[in-house]
């Protein structure tokens, strides 16, 4: 199988069909209610109330690598994909992987989908003492289909 139908293989079993078609018109709705920096946004809070459901999974980690592990361990519970982590330059480098969001919104969405990991990423940051000065932000230029990259560290530089 080519590395196409391998991913179009995937991407089909990433979300249940029974909400794929209410999750693509709920996108097409949210779309013609608001811009895309709004949707952005609405998503970002929707991040950050769905980590905070689950923040004491995380409370106890010490280091980068264990954050990573019990991200992983997570998102494997709800086939999420996963994550790495790198530091880089006074930044974390947060490379996420397999996630379903361009499949069940839409490729076309997947610019302010993608604020549901930018909230849900800076919560977590939050609960291991990240001060206000800390955001994550996605790189848009490489987010791209089943791969989010995002980038924690000083807000503006």
């Amino acid at each position: 199988m080519s590395n196409a139908g391998f991913e179009n293989y995937f991407r089909g079993q990433q979300v249940s069909l029974q909400w794929l078609p209410v999750l693509r018109a709920l996108a097409l709705e949210l779309t013609a209610s608001a811009d895309s920096a709004a949707l952005r946004q609405l998503f970002f809070k929707v991040g950050e109330r769905f980590a905070k459901d689950v923040q004491e999974r995380f409370e106890s980690v010490q280091t980068l690598s264990e954050l990573e592990e019990a991200l992983n361990e997570f998102w494997a519970q709800l086939n999420w994909g996963w994550v790495s982590f790198s530091e880089s330059k006074g930044h974390i480098q947060i490379e996420h992987q397999a996630l379903p969001l361009a499949e069940a919104f839409g490729d076309e969405h997947l610019l302010w989908t993608v604020g549901l990991l930018e909230g849900f990423y800076q919560s977590i940051f939050v609960v291991l003492g990240a001060g206000e000065s800390m955001k994550v932000h996605a790189l848009d230029e490489a987010c791209a289909d089943m791969l989010v990259s995002l980038q924690f560290g000083p807000q503006g530089a």
